[in-house]
């Protein structure tokens, strides 16, 4: 569309809107551009930055870009033009190849960890990171290699009352992510060898160790060090219970195995209190713990600690003055606040409705479109729904099936075969859908695509069996 000033028929703040509105509907502007900042935008225009504000402001209201702290607007990409039916077709066919180009063509990610768009209050997060700005003097130096004083107390005397944890604000280090902080620790390890993850879809973590000369193995009883995430055992949300945390403690004692214990989604519980970590539950000994605020605040606010035991400890102060602290020092005093006024405990009362909410909806959907053919459960996440349908591919096979279509899901890694009277039996697919990033009302779409692609699955078995 062209851009006319002059017209009397239309705001001259309507047309801006309608204009970009054009280029994200249309997929021009992609999903994470960077919009042009106010200033610019109305030097380009030769507008009022009041007038391309406004224009703005309604783009964000209507979902088209979101407003980053710091940063500036983002188009999010979620107004865009679902692909054509021909799109998806030729996508179910593609060659291994094209893998890369079908993930592109994902219409709904029943995997993704990123958080719905209705689940954080950014005015009032806006509201702590201004007041922080405020503080001009503080915001003229570094910050402290370790993580603000403030902020590590915060946390230790959180992770103590919410779970369990032995520790001081000393022992807490303070980074951007848990990439940033394995950075630190890798160093600190000389000596250990193996690596075994619990969970091997943990690249991150995986690359990390590998840079550093660590060998990746696959059987605990060849690893030095243990990478867990008792919160979230499988993709499928199970939970470590006490019983095998304590017997995998005594275990590491006594082969001086040393835990990396990543404790992300420990609040998500439906049906029970979180388990004590494990780092609470050694005293504080023999385990490094992991957490983040990633998934209770926002993806973008890349916040994350760890808590080393005293030995490790001592080895890490020997260096910290040679390191830069990766987190942003105002994000860091923002979110000591926020944490002091108790916004984090509404705000993890705020996502468990939303999401609960959210997974009975899908659940009734699921219910409803396979009726007797399925078993539908809540998980015990408050964001996952289990399904356990007939359907004749294992695991990995159903996966790539809906990754084809459009769909992305988790999945058992095989096959559960019931028997029924006589000799005949029946297979059935485990299937987990995290209804985190998907909107509610696409849900209905999104379970009438499932209920096809287990059809599929189902067609083309038997398609086998008469060959």
């Amino acid at each position: 569309m062209n851009l006319d000033f002059n017209s009397e028929q239309s705001s001259k703040y309507l047309q801006v809107y309608d204009y970009y509105k054009d280029l994200i509907v249309t997929g021009r502007l992609a999903q994470g551009t960077k919009m042009p900042s106010i200033r610019r935008c109305a030097q380009q225009l030769s507008l009022s930055r009041t007038t391309i504000e406004t224009a703005y402001l309604c783009l964000a209201a209507d979902g088209y870009i979101i407003a980053r702290p710091q940063s500036g607007y983002y188009v999010t990409g979620r107004q865009q033009k679902a692909p054509a039916a021909a799109t998806l077709k030729n996508t179910a066919n593609s060659t291994p190849q094209n893998a890369q180009n079908s993930k592109n063509n994902i219409l709904y990610n029943f995997t993704s960890n990123n958080v719905d768009a209705d689940s954080f209050d950014f005015n009032l997060w806006r509201r702590y990171i201004k007041s922080t700005l405020r503080q001009d003097k503080r915001m003229l130096t570094y910050g402290e290699p370790q993580g603000e004083y403030e902020l590590r107390e915060t946390i230790c005397s959180y992770v103590i009352n919410k779970r369990n944890a032995v520790c001081r604000p000393e022992n807490i280090v303070i980074g951007a992510g848990s990439q940033p902080l394995m950075n630190l620790l890798c160093p600190l390890l000389k000596g250990r060898h193996g690596v075994c993850f619990h969970d091997t879809r943990f690249a991150q973590g995986i690359v990390v160790f590998e840079d550093y000369g660590f060998e990746i193995v696959k059987n605990k009883e060849d690893a030095d060090i243990l990478y867990m995430t008792p919160s979230h055992m499988t993709s499928l949300g199970d939970v470590m219970n006490v019983e095998k945390r304590l017997s995998l403690l005594r275990e590491c004692a006594q082969n001086s195995r040393l835990i990396i214990e990543d404790d992300y989604d420990n609040e998500f519980r439906y049906f029970s209190k979180p388990i004590p970590c494990l780092q609470g539950l050694s005293g504080g000994e023999n385990v490094v713990y992991l957490s983040t605020f990633s998934k209770l605040l926002l993806p973008s606010i890349r916040l994350s600690f760890m808590i080393l035991p005293d030995d490790l400890l001592e080895l890490y102060n020997e260096k910290k003055s040679l390191y830069n602290q990766t987190a942003s020092k105002s994000e860091q005093l923002a979110l000591c606040q926020f944490l002091r006024d108790g916004h984090l405990d509404s705000q993890i009362r705020k996502l468990k409705r939303l999401y609960s909410n959210k997974a009975r909806t899908l659940s009734q959907l699921l219910e409803k479109a396979f009726e007797s053919d399925a078993e539908i459960s809540m998980g015990e996440s408050v964001f996952l729904v289990h399904l356990k349908v007939k359907c004749a591919l294992n695991g990995a096979e159903l996966r790539e099936l809906a990754q084809k279509r459009g769909m992305l899901i988790f999945t058992s890694e095989s096959r559960e075969n019931i028997h029924k009277k006589g000799n005949s039996s029946e297979s059935y697919a485990h299937i987990a859908l995290s209804c985190c990033e998907v909107p509610v009302e696409e849900f209905p779409s999104a379970v009438e695509l499932l209920k096809e692609i287990v059809s599929e699955a189902n067609s083309q078995s038997d398609f086998l069996c008469f060959l």
